[in-house]
């Protein structure tokens, strides 16, 4: 009970929830401020429209956001570097931004991207790519830029996932509202996608060993996109343990009912959430062909 400080007995009517949330920050190394606002659901706090200030109180919980150093010339952030707005007056080829930091070998890493305006034109993309891939390119023509050669990996708006200049039907078409969510498995090398929290299967295997960078890209006018969680986890017992849960559990929900102590459920479904979501049973089936 050391980690308890004396007041917290000295007046019962003391023992409030955040004198609990407090106890529980203690026990896992984190302020509250940041439990709270992982465990908030972002789309019911916030909405498209919010300043660049309010998505300040996020930043904490961002292991990595877009990079404002290497973005193409027809692109500007906003958001404290969270959204990308492509071609903010007129477009006349493809814009592209990367993510600020690179997805290391023996790492675990999710995140989730909103398409927060209308999806339309030759393409919208996101995905991965190596330190390779020249993202202003084709900034004066229209293409599929994310898989257009061997250096990137990307899924469109039109359902369709690209490497190597090759098109394979991967799932349906996204649109304004749209959220999707990848998972890059660096220790299995394998790439793999969600829509709307529900899983797409994985999209390619192979990738081991490749230092990657998250990559959006789009050809139209006044488009944007936001990235709105970026989460990693070290390939540890941790990860494993969790893993191995949520393949048994029938859906992210069950989590909450799970027969553990309160505060470690909350630690759980605010902090590592999204491991249990990645190794949830899929009804859909679809890997890549491709070995790369």
């Amino acid at each position: 009970m050391a980690l308890v400080h004396t007041s917290f007995y000295a007046n019962p009517l003391e023992t409030s929830r955040l004198s609990q949330r407090e106890l529980l920050a203690r026990i896992f190394g984190r302020q509250e401020a940041s439990e709270h606002v992982r465990g908030m659901d972002f789309e019911e706090n916030s909405s498209d429209s919010g300043s660049d200030h309010e998505m300040e109180e996020f930043n904490e919980d961002f292991e990595w956001e877009w990079d404002p150093t290497t973005l193409s010339s027809s692109v500007s952030l906003t958001r404290g570097n969270k959204e990308v707005l492509f071609h903010p007056d007129y477009s006349c080829g493809t814009a592209a931004a990367k993510g600020s930091q690179p997805l290391c070998q023996g790492g675990e890493y999710y995140w989730e991207i909103k398409m927060t305006s209308a999806v339309y034109g030759t393409d919208m993309m996101l995905g991965v790519c190596n330190s390779d891939l020249d993202i202003t390119q084709y900034k004066t023509s229209f293409c599929s830029l994310i898989g257009k050669d061997s250096n990137s990996w990307g899924l469109s708006y039109t359902g369709n996932f690209y490497h190597q200049g090759k098109a394979q039907k991967f799932s349906s078409r996204f649109d304004h509202g749209s959220v999707i969510g990848v998972h890059l498995d660096t220790w299995h090398g394998k790439l793999s996608f969600f829509k709307d929290n529900e899983p797409l299967g994985v999209a390619a295997n192979g990738l081991n060993g490749k230092p990657l960078y998250p990559v959006v890209s789009s050809t139209a006018a006044r488009t944007k996109m936001r990235l709105q969680r970026s989460s990693s986890s070290s390939f540890s017992l941790q990860y494993l343990c969790c893993a191995a849960i949520g393949k048994h559990l029938p859906n992210l929900e069950a989590l909450k009912a799970l027969p553990i102590p309160p505060g470690v459920k909350r630690h759980l479904c605010n902090e590592l959430d999204w491991i249990f979501k990645v190794h949830l049973p899929s009804q859909v089936k679809k890997t890549s062909d491709t070995d790369l």
